[in-house]
């Protein structure tokens, strides 16, 4: 009997093409995460992903463990995000593979690549699933985790994005995947656009999707001044900056910081929350944080509601001596 359940775990699984995102040459922990969940639920079976763009082969993120096979197209004009490019290898590999069911960790590029191939492929879009679907069912959390809604997709073939989880996972096995070179067709290779400027608002800082710590700050660091602190701490934490929506809209913070429904999805194994209330569609951002730290003057702000620890206080009194307090706990490891 647990012979024939687990051929039939492993033929589900050989339908399922997992996109591995890669920036820059580094692979997305969010994509590690994602291959090694499905290789707990899959039990063995092999699967396949696909890889577009060189990634530095000696970055400790791209050691996936498990059986299967990785399609990666390692040219060096793909390492920077095309739409039209991805979407037509992705969507060639996918139909010619026989796939039913493409998923993504849940990320910027997903929520503008995984749309415009389920029209493409003419399959269901399951978004911001919080686990992994099986049966072709999504559970996504609702109102910031106070509801939990379950969709179905009405088509055969189904685009799947996964929320992050603060749990990584690493599976205990020998395996390695193999890796298949995945040519770019000829005539993809004269719409591959040419860089004429490459701009880097802050470069050599740790995505805010990517981090397992997270200091966030929102209208009650006062200006953009006040974030040198909330920057201090995540250095000493070796994680990166987060922002509410309010805060990128007065300019404080860039884009690419900002968490919520609007923003980026997070799940960090510790998050803090300095100045911010907590609006729904801050905290639909951070329902998947493993601890929630809330420091806030409000005692009725809605952080609290779901922080693990929370002071009331103002920040600016509070964060100075919390650096101060750290800075010397790490004198002592």
């Amino acid at each position: 009997m647990s012979n024939n359940t687990h051929g039939a775990e492993g033929q589900g699984c050989s339908r399922r093409l997992i996109v591995l995102e890669q920036r820059e040459g580094v692979l997305k922990s969010t994509s590690v995460d994602l291959w090694h969940r499905m290789q707990m639920q899959c039990k063995g079976s092999g699967l396949s992903a696909v890889l577009l763009g060189p990634v530095d082969k000696e970055n400790p993120s791209l050691q996936l463990s498990g059986p299967g096979v990785i399609h990666h197209a390692c040219d060096e004009r793909l390492r920077r995000y095309d739409p039209r490019l991805y979407r037509r290898i992705i969507g060639e590999l996918f139909e010619e593979g026989g796939f039913s069911e493409l998923l993504f960790a849940d990320t910027a590029l997903s929520r503008d690549l995984a749309p415009a191939l389920s029209v493409r492929l003419g399959a269901s879009l399951l978004s911001r699933c919080s686990a992994l679907p099986e049966a072709g069912r999504c559970h996504r959390r609702l109102y910031s985790g106070a509801a939990e809604g379950t969709f179905v997709a009405s088509s055969p073939r189904a685009i799947v994005t996964v929320s992050p989880s603060s749990i990584l996972l690493q599976p205990a096995t020998v395996f390695l995947p193999d890796i298949l070179p995945l040519a770019v067709p000829a005539a993809a290779h004269d719409d591959l656009p040419s860089i004429v400027r490459q701009v880097v608002r802050r470069e050599g800082m740790v995505d805010v999707a990517e981090a397992g710590v997270v200091v966030a700050g929102g209208r009650g660091m006062g200006s953009a001044e006040g974030f040198a602190l909330l920057e201090e701490l995540a250095s000493l934490f070796g994680g990166a900056v987060g922002a509410s929506r309010t805060v990128v809209d007065e300019g404080w913070r860039p884009h690419g910081e900002q968490i919520g429904q609007t923003g980026k999805s997070i799940a960090p194994r510790l998050y803090i929350a300095c100045g911010i209330s907590g609006a729904v569609q801050h905290l639909s951002g951070i329902s998947g944080a493993g601890t929630v730290v809330a420091i806030n003057r409000d005692s009725h702000a809605p952080i609290f509601e779901v922080a693990d620890f929370g002071l009331v206080g103002d920040v600016g009194e509070v964060l100075p001596e919390f650096v101060a307090a750290l800075k010397e706990f790490l004198k002592m490891q």
